[in-house]
């Protein structure tokens, strides 16, 4: 059996909202949101059943202050969540989880967790509040027949898809540890050595 996913942002009301996360049962209402939409897509989404529409709260919420504090150190939607609008979340959890695994390897000293966590936060805290910033401006409706917004939304897009696509927070994480024991000095060797050790090669950051 086929599954199609129809997804359309729409702000609403308290009174349309259940109290479960997984509120059912809103066809009526999926079908008054795409009226205006092409005939076709609406005649599909007639065949959908009732119990399989849901209305989903989506909740935005400032970057904090602090991830980590002492030895306690969050990632992913529990550092920060985000709206959906560029697809970003999950992909940012992924880079926390590249930069942890980078500032972590394997036989890290336990006396240095709290302070590599900070380098985690001062690695991650940037690049990802930025992306939260762009995510939660691109989901911001446009004024009809508002080509400025528009044009300033695509060169927005144009600036920020390279910087979100094309970064490799392993190597990034990996170079500000390389820094960040260099600093210290010669506690321990400056040697960063990611998932490709089994091959021979070192990642280079």
């Amino acid at each position: 059996m086929a599954r199609t996913d129809v997804l359309s942002e729409v702000k609403e009301s308290e009174e349309h909202f259940g109290d479960s996360y997984d509120d059912r049962d809103h066809k009526s209402r999926m079908l008054e949101i795409f009226k205006d939409f092409d005939g076709r897509l609406l005649e599909l989404l007639k065949l959908a059943e009732p119990s399989s529409v849901r209305l989903w709260k989506l909740w935005d919420m400032d970057p904090p202050r602090h991830r980590c504090n002492g030895r306690l150190g969050l990632l992913g939607d529990a550092a920060l969540p985000f709206l959906p609008h560029i697809g970003q979340g999950a992909a940012c959890a992924i880079e926390d989880a590249a930069s942890i695994s980078a500032i972590f390897p394997l036989g890290t000293d336990p006396q240095d967790v709290p302070g590599r966590l900070r380098l985690y936060e001062e690695t991650r805290s940037g690049r990802a509040n930025e992306i939260h910033s762009f995510s939660r401006s691109l989901g911001r409706d446009l004024e009809p027949g508002n080509e400025d917004a528009r044009i300033n939304r695509d060169a927005m897009a144009k600036k920020y898809f390279p910087y979100i696509f094309g970064h490799d927070e392993y190597v990034h994480s990996a170079g500000r540890l390389r820094s960040w024991l260099e600093e210290r000095g010669p506690r321990e060797p400056a040697v960063v050595v990611g998932p490709s050790e089994d091959s021979g090669h070192e990642r280079k950051g």
